[in-house]
């Protein structure tokens, strides 16, 4: 606001101010709750309304298991299908390029971080491909094939990171 404005504004507001009334004496007939000499504005206020039955909360509902990915865009299915032509071609930079592009549009997808870990994996990352599963894994609650997959690509990184016995905790909960 300029300064040219602020005195019209604050006179606009002690005009407004000026125009309201509050009375001290009840207006209209007593009514039940009320306090003798309390005025409707200070009841409201001052008490809440009574409320006429406690309402229990609802119960917490857990959504139904996914069974497939997350639906997405055209422009993230675009992406995904480069990144595969990409990946098949050998171009694992390119291909990861279009999935972190994916991701920026669509970061709560589980598939497009499976298939950038799937991509770290083969360009030698295995550190940065396990933490890239894991993050699909916890966006990917419910859905058992995306899950397996992703434990898969965590054992095969801590195989490669020469961690025997993570590798075999995570080939159980891919379950094999």
């Amino acid at each position: 606001m300029t300064k040219a404005y602020r005195p019209i504004f604050v006179a606009g507001l002690l005009l407004q101010a000026a125009c309201v009334s509050v009375s001290n004496q009840p207006s209209g007939p007593y009514q039940p709750g009320q306090i003798p000499g309390e005025s409707t504005v200070e009841r409201q206020l001052v008490r809440p309304p009574a409320i006429a039955r406690e309402v229990p909360p609802a119960p917490k509902v857990r959504p139904p298991a996914r069974t497939e990915s997350v639906a997405s865009s055209p422009a993230v299915l675009a992406l995904l299908s480069e990144a595969e032509n990409n990946r098949k071609a050998g171009q694992l930079d390119n291909a990861a390029s279009a999935l972190e592009r994916g991701i920026r549009i669509q970061p709560r997808n589980p598939l497009l971080w499976h298939q950038l870990a799937e991509v770290r994996l083969q360009q030698q990352q295995p550190g940065l491909a396990e933490d890239l599963a894991k993050k699909s894994n916890q966006l990917a609650r419910g859905s058992q094939p995306l899950t397996q997959k992703n434990w898969s690509i965590i054992a095969r990184a801590r195989r490669a990171k020469g961690d025997m016995t993570g590798a075999a905790k995570a080939e159980l909960q891919a379950g094999y």
